[in-house]
Parts: C-alpha cells; structure tokens; sequence
C-alpha cells in the first residue's frame, strides 16, 4: 500500500548523502530554501532506508534524493520516488584531469557502470586510467585496496569510493560536480511537485469513489488491488487497509480480473450471486500505450437497479404524452373562477414565469396545461416534473440531463433533461417548494442564463423554455425562515396566480358535482347518466372540502359506483350515501342533512362560507380525520383514499393539530 502523500505546505526533500556529497548538497540547498523543505541525512544503505521508510509512513516525506550505490539501494527498498545524483561524461572527464594533475596513477570507480565517452576519451590520448565499478559497498573497499596494492595513488569516485581512498592512504577526487548535483536537487522538487498533484486527484477521485453505492476495485497490471472504496468493502466484508497491496483473485476468485487484462475486452453487466445477495458485475481493462496496466471491477446491488428501473417505469408511463386540459376545463361560473380564467388567457400569451398557489387538488396543473394550450407555444412539448417525487440525485438528472460516461451507469449517448425535452415549449414544476437546496441553485441559474450544462458535461445548451411553477406551500414563509432561495422566489413570482379552494367557491359546486358524476357515470358505461340525488346534493353542499375539487371527484365517483342506475326509496338511499361516502356525515359537514328525498339547500354565499369556515377551519378537519382514521382502523392509505388526499397531505394536517 502506497505511503500517504501530504498536499499541504512546501515539499519535504531528504537529501542523502555520507561525507563528500552531503557537503556538497550542503553548499547548495540553501538556494532552494523557499521553494522545498530539505533535510541532509548522513546515512546510508539499510539505516537511511528504515528513516525513509519510518517518514513516509507518517506521511513527512515526498522524495529523496542520493547518488551512486545509497542511491541504487533505497530505489529497491523504499516506496517514495527517489531521485539519483546523475553522473555526466564530461564530470568524470573534469574530475580526472584534476587527478592527473596530482599523480599520473589515477583509477575511475564508478557504481554499476563505467562510460563510454570516457573509454574513448582515454583511448583518444593514449592514457592510462584503469576504470571499473562496483555494487555494493563491499565491493568498493575490495577495489580500494586492490587499488593501493597496485600503486594507485589517486581514485577518482563517487563519495563511498573518496571516502574509502582518503581511509586507506590515498588521494580520492569527488566524481560529481556541483551542476550535477544542482540538477538532481531540481529534479527532486519536480518530482515532488508531481507527486503532489498526483495525490490531490487521487484524493478527488476516492472521495468520489466513497459517495457510490457501487462497489468499486482497481487492480494494477499484476492483479493487486490499489482502490478499494466503502461500498466494495461492504459487498466483500473486507476493510479496503486489508485488501489494498493484495491480491484481487486470492481476495474474491469469482470476481478475478485477470480474463479481461488478458484479452483487453470488457465484460458488462453479469450476475453473480455474492452471499444472499445478486449483484451486477461489470469487469473493465484499462488500457495504456504499452498494453493493458490494470483493471477495474464494480458490483452493484440487482435488487437496488430493479427499483430504480420500476420507478423510472413508472413514471415514465404516469407522465402525460400531451396537454389534456385547455382553461374551458376549469370549470365554474363563479365570480373569482371568471377572473382567474381571464387572468391565466393574459398571462398564457406572455414568455414570463408563473408561479400557481393553491392547496392540493386545487387543479394547478390543469391550470398550468391550460395555459399551455392558450400559449403561442401551444405546438411544442409540456412537461410536467413533480419535484417532491424524485430523490435529489434522480431529479438532477431528470431535470438537466448527463452526458455519456458522466457516472456509473449513464445511458449509452447520454440523456437529454426535461429542460431540453420542453425546449421551445413549457416546463411544469409541479411541488417546487419541496424542491432541495442544492437544486434551487442550479435551477436559478438556468432561468437566468437560459441553458443548461448536463451532468458531466463542459458545453452548455441553449433552451427556450416557459417555466410554470406551482406550490401549496407558503414560498414568502419559507424564504424568511431560510429553506427556499429569496432570488429563486423572486425569478419564479414574476406572474402570480393563486388558485381558491373549493370552499371558497361554493356557488361552482353543484355544477362541478355535476359535471364530474356524470363522468363517473360514462366510466361505469351507463347509457343514461342520471343526475345526482337530491339527497347527496345537499350534503356535497354542505361539507367543507378540505381535499377540493380532488376529493369531489372521489367522492362523486364512490356515489356513482353504489347509487347510479339503481332506484332507491329514501332511507336505502341515505344508507348507501353513507356507507359511499362517511365523511359527507361527520361533524365536518357545515349543517345538518336533510330529511329524506330533500331538495338541496341553496348554495351559501361566498362570504358567509369564509366566515364560518375561519371559524371552524382547522379544528373540524383535524376532528374529521382522526374520525376517518378509527373508521379504518388506523389504516392511513384507506383513510387517505376516502378523504381524497395525498399521504403526505394527510401527515401534513396531523402535525399542524
């Protein structure tokens, strides 16, 4: 396993070097002081590899730099970059005429190799200078005395070999010169520099690996594991400080990569059972200029791709393929139903945001496509987005779209987002205020900018969209208490509507009631649609509505189903209106129901309704559903279903008592 690299403040430099060479780095490091943090270490061989090794566990040390044998042995025995006091011809040319000057029986002792410009220089001008190497520091004392013992007065070398010939009665003549060991200290910083940024995007792209719930492994070239991040150690009960530095295929046979490092092809999307657990495999080689250099594996959870496959499904058959609704739909001859009609055909021929309010089941998205439909943009595409039903990451990509290869499991080719989807046309964000904060941001700067940058891409795109938005939710509240973007609100509040209840229209009630039992009527095939009972009209007119248009809907199709078609004297009708819909007789109903066969008691004024709604509003409704919960038997979805709300409305209500 790789030393940890610190990215932080000046590199940290060993320079190491015995007697001769550590004087020489100590002439020049101070000229580099600004730009590293050296460090001279007078050792050699096995204990400047223990210091090394004991610094770059801690994470102190980002290079070493030494020459000649130190140098060659901390290369095979330490793991940080080690850079090597490189000896040129023209050095051991220079260092050898300063031994001839002192004594005509000069030797060369180089590590490892001689030179070959140097034999020819020798060769040219007819001089004797034997030469020869050396590997170990064992090997340099025995080529020292030999020397002496053949009257060799003066050796040139590096710093082991003018040190051992100073030892041993001789003249030694250091072999590097000081532009050498200049560039060996500048090579140091380089390489540090480099290792660096090499850590800082391995740093990136592991904290990246550690936010995936796909299991993610790389291999080298040799099949040992390098990363391994969090979700991998879950799939395979292994810590990642256990199985980096081993093996992949002693670690999980089944899971081996070595097949795609030997053939370069990749192998996608096989199932493997993995404990109780299936999972899809995809092995992936990683190729290089010089071949194949390792490989990658991911798993992922097959029962996690199923929901998410069901639910894009799902979803994806729930949208409307077209606008169903013009603003005709919206019916009610109502005073404050007149002026919203009016107001939505003024603000359908204008570009301008809108912003719809209004409690559930007010019919903001017919609203919404109604507008739509009265539109110059009445030929291109509505797209409606409900922005509390998607998770943040799901609604990001929904929204902007990816590029290919932009993460994990991108589609082949990438996916356009619902904003290019409803290019030229109109974006409906149903739920806005359930939007997450991280995505109000980059919403705001795509209404600002008018394009959107997909995830993983570097181009933006141009989009020509009308944005509708709509919310039951109180955005002005929620900008002063810090959960929705006062610049947001203020890009999405340019044209307002709000949407009233249906208690507050009650004089469109029986025409709505009307108009949607009859609907029900035509969905159970009836061939002569009947109007409503007498009896049911006078309760409907007496009931608050908290579900709207949305519950009278429910309620009148429950009716349908139970009444329609069949002739019943008084008291099996009242039976059957109570068993079709209970909540028409709880204490949330306005008055007490008519006898029997009653005609339906006139629609109460608006005003008056206000009034006497203000004062029962909040305690009948929360009395009314807890009445409904105990009818079901606890059970929410039933309770929910004859109340015609959402679950989410339901919870809603409850912790506001």
């Amino acid at each position: 396993m790789a030393p940890p690299v610190s990215t932080q403040g000046r590199p940290r430099i060993w320079a190491i070097g015995i007697s001769r060479l550590a004087r020489a780095f100590a002439d020049l490091i101070p000229a580099y002081a600004d730009r590293a943090e050296f460090r001279i270490v007078g050792k050699g061989f096995e204990a400047a590899a223990s210091a090394v090794s004991r610094e770059a566990r801690e994470g102190r040390l980002d290079v070493v730099v030494a020459g000649g044998s130190n140098g060659a042995y901390l290369r095979q025995h330490v793991d940080v970059p080690v850079v090597l006091v490189k000896v040129t011809g023209f050095d051991v040319m220079s260092a050898l005429a300063t031994a001839r000057r002192i004594s005509p029986r000069v030797a060369l002792v180089t590590h490892a190799a001689t030179y070959a410009e140097v034999d020819e220089f020798v060769r040219a001008f007819s001089l004797s200078v034997p030469a020869y190497t050396y590997l170990t520091e064992d090997d340099a004392v025995a080529r020292v005395k030999a020397l002496k013992q053949e009257g060799i007065q003066v050796v040139v070398g590096p710093g082991l070999v003018t040190d051992l010939a100073d030892r041993y009665g001789l003249t030694g003549v250091f072999l590097y010169s000081g532009n050498s060991v200049r560039m060996a200290l500048e090579d140091a910083i380089e390489a540090a520099r480099l290792r660096r940024i090499e850590a800082t995007r391995r740093d990136y792209v592991n904290t990246i690996l550690a936010h995936l719930n796909e299991g993610v492994a790389a291999v080298d070239a040799q099949g040992r594991i390098q990363s391994f991040n969090p979700a991998m150690e879950r799939f395979l009960g292994t810590s990642a400080a256990a199985a980096v530095g081993r093996k992949l295929q002693t670690l999980a046979p089944s899971l081996a990569l070595e097949g795609v490092m030997q053939t370069g092809d990749k192998e996608l999307e096989a199932i493997h059972k993995l404990g109780d657990k299936m999972v899809v495999v995809n092995r992936i080689p990683i190729l290089g200029e010089a071949g194949t250099t390792g490989a990658v594996l991911t798993i992922q959870d097959a029962s996690a791709i199923q929901r998410v496959d069901r639910n894009l499904r799902s979803r994806s058959r729930a949208r409307p393929a077209a606008v169903r609704y013009s603003l005709d739909d919206l019916a009610g001859t109502s005073t404050v139903m007149t002026a919203l009609r009016e107001l939505a055909r003024r603000y359908a021929v204008v570009d301008s945001t809108v912003l719809i309010g209004g409690e559930s089941g007010t019919g903001k998205e017919v609203l919404a496509q109604g507008m739509h439909d009265a539109s110059p943009r009445r030929a291109f595409p509505f797209v409606a987005v409900n922005c509390a039903a998607f998770p943040e990451a799901l609604l990001e990509s929904e929204l902007f779209g990816y590029e290919e290869g932009a993460f994990t499991g991108a589609r082949r080719g990438g996916k356009a987002g619902l904003f290019e989807s409803a290019h030229n046309g109109t974006l409906f964000l149903d739920e806005v205020g359930d939007m997450p904060s991280a995505l109000q941001t980059r919403l705001l700067r795509v209404l600002q900018e008018k394009q959107v940058l997909p995830i993983g891409g570097l181009d933006a795109v141009p989009v020509n969209v009308r944005v509708i938005a709509a919310t039951h939710r109180d955005l002005a509240a929620m900008v002063r208490d810090g959960s929705f973007r006062q610049d947001l609100y203020y890009r999405l509040n340019i044209l307002r509507i709000a949407m009233p209840p249906l208690r507050e229209r009650a004089e469109d009630l029986p025409e709505l009631a009307e108009l949607l039992y009859r609907r029900a009527q035509d969905r159970l095939g009836l061939e002569r649609p009947q109007r409503l009972p007498a009896a049911a009209r006078a309760r409907l007119a007496r009931y608050r509505w908290p579900g709207n248009i949305r519950e009278l809907e429910n309620v009148t199709e429950r009716i349908a189903v139970l009444v329609a078609g069949r002739r019943l004297d008084g008291e099996a009708l009242q039976r059957e209106l109570q068993a079709a819909a209970p909540e028409l007789f709880g204490e949330a109903a306005l008055a007490t129901a008519p006898a029997p066969g009653a005609e339906a008691a006139p629609a109460v004024p608006a005003a008056r309704a206000r009034r006497s709604l203000a004062r029962v509003k909040q305690s009948s409704e929360v009395d009314h559903i807890r009445r409904v919960l105990e009818e079901c038997g606890g059970d929410r979805t039933a309770a929910c279903h004859i109340l015609g709300i959402s679950p989410t409305t339901l919870w809603r209500r409850l912790k506001a008592a």
